[in-house]
């Protein structure tokens, strides 16, 4: 044993089987049984084992009083020619640098793991920092966003308001229009070919009979006037300002029996006192008249039912029928008879903010319907 080691060895034992000690630097000790601790065990199963400053063993207890770091090494001795383990030598070495060395090896982890907590720290507060900047930034920019999208959708719904009620202006003020223009030719053209008939037929009326021109000309005569009278009420409107709507209904069934054999079956249905404005009767009496003219027209034989439903926000008129059909893409074409056809029908109930919708093939009938949502409107 060199002079270094042997000074640092303050202390020793040799055991026996179970847990004797065979010799001792402390001879007190010797022959005392003590229990086996971990570090003896391993050492009997073949092990070098060792531990610092675990010295809380009783038969510890002398090498705990110097008040010394010391490192315990247990170590097995076998024997020279079987191998087989015979003791177990333990050792209780000086172990002051190891406690330096220790210490400072536990400083230099703590600072490495503080740094690398420190560095993780200010990258993940960095990177959070940045995000919530970049949030904060991103909600900024969307509530203004939102702001502006809202005030756009409150435009579009001003615009779309006055829009609406422009054409329902111009829809009444058209067709007053036309009821003015159909009264002007009742009572203007009309009465003077009347009366020009009414001469002609004077001015021959002592003569047994009339010349062939002069039969001539009051039979154009004729023709002239029911042709403007017909044009008149095809111009006019019904005084529809104050009815109803489920008087608009009936007036523009009953106008369309008059000069047509069709009769619809005619279904009211929900609170009929519903306020319309002018624009939305004309609307009504419009489509009742193209839709019974178009069924009367294409499907005078077939079964024609009309059904108005009339809600708190909104009414519902459906034309219904059983004829041939046809291919709804041909209704989008201008009529060139001067009626206004589904196309012009469309276009009225649209302007006024309804829906029109279509459904026919052929062969499978006809519906028609249209929805109005109505609203006061001055009828001045």
């Amino acid at each position: 044993m060199t002079q270094p080691l042997r000074d640092r060895i303050v202390s020793f034992k040799f055991w026996k089987q179970g847990g004797v000690i065979a010799h001792a630097s402390d001879p007190t000790i010797i022959g005392s049984r003590f229990d086996p601790t971990d570090d003896l065990s391993r050492a009997w199963s073949g092990e070098i084992s060792g531990s610092f400053e675990d010295l809380d063993h009783a038969e510890s207890a002398a090498e705990a009083a110097l008040g010394i770091p010391l490192l315990e090494v247990y170590s097995p001795i076998r024997e020279l020619w079987s191998g087989d383990i015979i003791a177990v030598a333990e050792f209780y070495e000086k172990a002051e640098q190891l406690e330096v060395d220790m210490a400072r090896a536990r400083r230099t982890s703590w600072l490495v793991v503080g740094s690398a907590f420190t560095a993780s720290t200010i990258v993940l507060f960095s990177i959070v920092a940045i995000g919530d900047n970049t949030i904060r930034r991103q909600g900024r920019l969307l509530e203004r966003r939102l702001k502006e999208s809202e005030q756009m959708a409150e435009q579009n719904v001003r615009l779309r308001s006055r829009v609406v009620e422009a054409s329902e202006r111009y829809a009444t003020q058209t067709d007053r229009f036309l009821k003015k223009l159909g009264s002007e030719l009742h009572d203007g053209p009309a009465q003077y070919l009347s009366l020009a008939a009414l001469r002609l037929e004077a001015a021959f009326s002592d003569r047994p009979e009339k010349p062939a021109e002069a039969e001539e000309i009051q039979q154009s005569l004729q023709k002239s006037l029911a042709e403007i009278r017909a044009l008149s009420r095809g111009l006019s409107a019904p005084d529809i300002d104050n009815l109803a709507l489920i008087d608009v209904v009936k007036r523009a069934i009953e106008d369309h029996s008059e000069h047509s054999p069709l009769r619809p079956e005619v279904s009211l249905q929900g609170s009929q006192t519903i306020e319309l404005s002018v624009s939305d009767k004309l609307c009504v009496f419009r489509f009742l008249q193209e839709t019974l003219s178009n069924a009367a027209r294409y499907a005078p034989n077939s079964r024609c039912t009309v059904i108005c439903k009339a809600h708190d926000d909104r009414v519902v008129i459906h034309v219904d029928d059983d004829g041939p059909g046809f291919d709804p893409s041909d209704g989008k074409v201008l009529r060139d008879d001067g009626g206004q056809g589904l196309l012009g029908l469309r276009d009225r109930v649209e302007s006024i903010g309804g829906r029109f919708e279509v459904w026919s093939s052929p062969g499978k009938g006809t519906s028609v319907t249209m929805t109005l949502f109505p609203r006061k409107m001055s009828t001045s």
